[in-house]
């Protein structure tokens, strides 16, 4: 795991990780599947049904061929699968994908408002299912189609996002406490409670995560909310 440790940045650690369902390399080359089950129909066709011949021969030998360019298809859809890794830090959503050219992308948790799953019947009983990442923004700029375990997944990055949330307002609250001038040689006029800016920093982080406001808007407020201290 060095390639993925390498993009880790400081304090930020692995609480999860997982992959598509087995059955997503079966979807993603539907024309291999399909080669290699009408291949072993006519495989099993020329068997049990028709007698020796030219025609049979044909049969066999289109078969045959018909079922390795299925089984290469497949080969390399389950390889491209095994490569992919989705992970979940305390502080990002990442996709790790690739043998000898890497590619790695994300989201950061901050930034996720919500993530949807969309299960058929079948991804209801095998375990599986499509999540969109939804950013504040209300648009979904991350689709995982087939993950595994897609409850587990979606329960593990908001169980994060929260916190991540609850450390961010703590760092903010002491920062504004630390900020505010101790004893009585400061005019209580003129310097703001310490704890409604933080309340009120706490209100424009609750906004945020809504989407009635921007994150650089909110970023702008704390901004001049400190420097009024």
């Amino acid at each position: 795991m060095g390639y993925v440790e390498d993009l880790l940045a400081t304090n930020e650690r692995i609480v999860y990780q997982s992959r598509k369902h087995w059955i997503a390399p079966l979807f993603a080359t539907l024309t291999g599947t399909l080669l290699v089950v009408g291949a072993i129909a006519v495989l099993i066709i020329t068997w049990a049904v028709l007698g020796d011949g030219w025609f049979n021969t044909a049969l066999v030998w289109t078969g045959w061929g018909l079922l390795a360019i299925g089984l290469v298809l497949l080969a390399v859809a389950f390889v491209r699968w095994w490569s992919e890794t989705y992970f979940v830090t305390n502080q990002k959503v990442m996709k790790v994908g690739g043998i000898l050219t890497k590619t790695a992308d994300g989201s950061a948790l901050e930034k996720i408002n919500d993530i949807t799953i969309r299960q058929s019947m079948l991804g209801r009983w095998l375990g599986y299912g499509t999540l969109s990442v939804l950013t504040a923004a209300g648009d979904s700029d991350l689709t995982y189609t087939a993950m595994r375990a897609p409850m587990e997944f979606r329960k593990v990055v908001l169980d994060e996002k929260q916190q991540f949330e609850q450390q961010d307002a703590r760092t903010i609250a002491d920062a504004v406490r630390s900020a505010v001038p101790a004893g009585p040689a400061a005019p209580v006029a003129d310097v703001p409670s310490g704890e409604d800016i933080t309340a009120t920093i706490e209100r424009l982080a609750a906004l945020r995560d809504s989407g009635a406001i921007t994150a650089e808007e909110f970023e702008a407020k704390k901004t001049e909310l400190l420097g009024r201290l």
